[in-house]
């Protein structure tokens, strides 16, 4: 197998959240051998890493001096993600993260932008990181971050614009089809059915279905009312990983459309808080919590 066909299967699995997947196909590989595909595929095997929550090892593994562009952002995501994760909220990550942007051809480096992008979105700082993705042109992964931006911002006209100009050169490329889907769930009616499809060729074309597919599938079952059918994906999702911060965000959805006992509710609430207590649902939820019990202080019960 050529060097292109290899990393097309490697950077195929990493978009479909194949993560130990792409570990392994790479730690075994021995079909790259020219260095820019040996930089791109231990980019994509530290980004796993990284999309595992092995913070320590990437931080451990990558020279902070001698490694090239690509993987000094991943070091540097790594560590920010690694404070972000003790509640140690590290600047200085960020600092050096767009110190580096600036170093020679990073700041049009597809990788370089989107894994210093990702921090950026971490922080919050959406403006920001659509600037640092501004040079995107037949960059898919760059269009797929921004979309996924323009959907945080709930800019849904910006991310419908962006697949539609992606669709232009991209023709029907995996991470492509994904963007596709995610824009369908916001856009709603049809689209749900199609988001659903999309994500269900997804499992099939696999051997195992990612945790990251099945959440997929579970959303747009959610969006279409088949909870029992969502209910049983997020099962086998949580069976995978019983920590992942989406698939529990997903149950608690569920849970609340399935009319389930609050204490299931509140114990799935309270397992999200202890693996991932910024996760931008905990934090939503602590804003409505906290202006709800503002509104109530104002008014007093008066016995009739």
């Amino acid at each position: 197998m050529d060097e292109d066909s290899i990393l097309f299967g490697i950077r195929n699995a990493f978009a479909l959240g194949n993560y130990q997947l792409v570990i392994n196909e790479v730690s075994s590989s021995r079909g790259l051998h020219s260095p820019a595909a040996k930089l791109e595929a231990q980019t994509l095997l530290y980004r796993s890493y990284v999309a595992q929550g092995k913070y320590n090892l990437v931080i451990n593994d990558i020279s902070e001096k001698e490694a090239e562009g690509p993987l000094k952002a991943v070091r540097l995501l790594a560590v920010y993600l690694n404070a972000k994760q003790k509640n140690n909220k590290d600047e200085s990550a960020i600092q050096q993260a767009l110190a580096l942007l600036e170093e020679g051809a990073n700041r049009v480096d597809q990788t370089v932008q989107v894994v210093v992008a990702t921090a950026l979105v971490h922080e919050g700082n959406f403006d920001e990181a659509l600037k640092v993705l501004h040079t995107r042109t037949k960059k898919l992964e760059c269009c797929a971050l921004a979309t996924q931006i323009y959907l945080q911002m709930d800019r849904l006209d910006l991310a419908r614009k962006e697949v539609s100009q992606a669709k232009a050169w991209a023709e029907d490329a995996l991470l492509l089809q994904m963007m596709e889907a995610w824009v369908g769930l916001r856009v709603g009616g049809e689209k749900y059915q199609e988001a659903f499809y999309i994500f269900e060729e997804f499992g099939t074309s696999s051997a195992e279905s990612s945790i990251k597919v099945l959440n997929g599938q579970a959303a747009a079952n959610l969006a279409l009312g088949r909870y029992p059918e969502a209910e049983s994906i997020l099962m086998e999702a949580s069976n995978k990983n019983s920590d992942d911060p989406e698939t529990l965000v997903n149950m608690i959805v569920c849970a609340n459309l399935t009319g389930k006992p609050s204490d299931v509710i509140s114990r799935y609430i309270s397992q999200l808080r202890e693996v991932a207590p910024q996760h931008p649902f905990v934090q939503d939820l602590d804003l409505k919590s906290n202006l709800f019990d503002r509104c109530a202080s104002r008014f007093a019960l008066v016995d009739s």
